[in-house]
């Protein structure tokens, strides 16, 4: 009976870790995907300098956020997300017609990290 109770404790206990990260996670990347709608936002009207600030900021907040990232994100994905961060800013800075697709490229891969991490039955199954 100890031994039944003890894993039905180790089993709540790793549900609610998991909770915990989905819930974590959705809120990380929610803000970062908010401040990158707001820098390109800011782009599109022609405001390139606080675009650039604003995106600078996000890349910030993804430094920040390193000792969360580096445990709980595979390391393809957070180097992949720094990549999509320094190929935005280098586009911002051409001025040219590719920084839409970098807000895209960007936006799509925090989007891929939140989803990987949801539990979906084709993921227990």
């Amino acid at each position: 009976m100890k031994k039944a109770l003890l894993a039905l404790f180790l089993m709540l206990t790793l549900l609610g870790a998991s909770l915990w990260n989905v819930r974590h996670l959705d809120a990380f990347t929610d803000e970062l995907t908010a401040s990158l709608e707001n820098s390109r936002a800011c782009w599109e009207r022609g405001e390139t300098p606080a675009a650039v600030l604003l995106a600078e900021e996000a890349l910030g907040e993804w430094f920040s956020a390193e000792g969360y990232t580096h445990v709980f994100i595979r390391h393809a994905e957070v180097d992949g997300v720094t990549n999509a961060f320094y190929d935005l800013l280098a586009a911002l800075g051409e001025d040219d017609s590719a920084v839409g697709r970098a807000y895209d490229r960007l936006e799509a891969r925090l989007h891929m990290i939140d989803a990987m991490e949801h539990v979906t039955v084709k993921s227990v199954f």
